[in-house]
């Protein structure tokens, strides 16, 4: 399109100064002075509109309404001459500089419909990068341990769960499962700046507090005085023959046996990630995997998973921890995507659909089950 060729601010004025010219010599050759004729202006000032926005627009809506009145006054007729003259002066005005204020609202309107369409496209992009890198589709395996992973996205707007299984010192292996409070793509740069720094700090350190303090400590140097709270639950699972399992919760859920889908022992929950109130303090909790036995680590989109389309007026159900319990019980013995699968099928049924939260599960057994 020419329009979009021209990009010289000088060459786009020359544009509408031979249209200018074209327009009078039309009303002064036409045998007749109608409005018709003198419409022919309004090209000029679209044209003036969308390269120019509203002053270029009135400019030339001017200049156009000046050209008709000078050219009526060096060549006067009969037909338009005293009251009529100016009657007809004001009625092409009246559309000249109409049209020059339409058009350029439209255009601001329809750039800043196209600029919000964009950046909504760039966020969507930057949203589902981070989901990849959050909850990858595959999670690798451990020698002495079989690992499924599961991430079920809410209808909607995308959260900050993440998962992260990585090597720990010693052969060692460090699971971690987190959840920003919040939705959007802050949550979702939250979370990978929190995964990042747990993967970083986990190939050093197998104490899960000690994880948790210095993860809550770059998050209060990265935040720089803004408030996001991060729940955060580690494990760290000694290689065999000791399959000693540390764990430690900063305002998460306790994981569960995978069989029993009872919570595990010891330790004590403490506060989120973020907080800011001074060292995070919490109290690490103790168990051993025999051979064959696992674990279940979640985010609270399972017990607090709902529909995301509620009808009005209808009581706000849970999925609830019981009906969680059950179906781990009854996938008892199951290998740990089993158990995922069961769990997810069965949330998603209750809901009707996808989850209103996102829901995060890791399942793991030590090697030597017999399934």
């Amino acid at each position: 399109m020419v329009a979009e060729r021209l990009t010289r601010p000088r060459d786009r004025w020359t544009v509408i100064a031979v249209l200018l010219i074209a327009l009078w010599a039309l009303v002064a050759t036409a045998s007749t002075p109608s409005l018709a004729v003198s419409m022919y202006g309004l090209i000029p000032i679209v044209m003036s509109a969308y390269w120019f926005e509203l002053r270029g627009a009135l400019v030339t809506a001017a200049l156009a309404t000046g050209m008709f009145v000078v050219d009526k006054l060096l060549a006067p007729s009969a037909e338009l001459a005293g009251v009529t003259l100016w009657l007809a002066t004001l009625n092409r005005a009246l559309v000249f500089f109409g049209v020059g204020v339409l058009v350029t609202l439209l255009l601001r309107r329809e750039r800043s419909l196209t600029l919000r369409v964009r950046a909504q496209e760039e966020e969507l992009a930057e949203l589902e990068s981070l989901r990849a890198a959050l909850t990858p589709a595959d999670a690798v395996d451990r020698p002495h341990l079989r690992i499924a992973t599961s991430f079920t996205p809410a209808e909607g707007l995308v959260a900050g769960d993440f998962f992260l299984v990585v090597d720990g010192p010693a052969g060692s292996t460090t699971v971690v499962v987190g959840d920003v409070v919040g939705h959007g793509l802050e949550a979702a740069r939250c979370a990978a700046f929190v995964r990042a720094a747990l993967a970083t700090f986990a190939r050093f350190t197998a104490d899960p507090v000690q994880l948790l303090q210095l993860a809550d400590t770059a998050l209060a140097e990265h935040s720089a005085g803004e408030t996001r709270f991060v729940t955060v639950v580690c494990l760290n699972i000694a290689p065999p023959p000791s399959r000693r399992v540390s764990w430690a919760a900063a305002g998460h859920e306790v994981p569960w046996y995978l069989d029993s889908a009872e919570p595990l022992d010891g330790g004590r929950v403490g506060a989120p990630l973020g907080l800011g109130m001074g060292p995070l303090t919490t109290e690490a909790g103790a168990t051993e995997l025999r051979s064959g036995e696992g674990l279940l680590v979640f985010t609270d989109g399972l017990v607090e998973g709902r529909s995301a389309r509620r009808d009005p007026g209808r009581p706000l159900e849970l999925f609830g921890e019981e009906r969680a319990r059950r179906l781990v019980r009854e996938a008892s013995g199951a290998p740990p995507a089993a158990v995922l699968e069961t769990l997810v099928a069965g949330l998603t049924s209750f809901a009707g659909g996808l989850p209103a939260d996102d829901v995060c599960l890791v399942a793991l057994r030590a090697e030597g089950s017999a399934v």
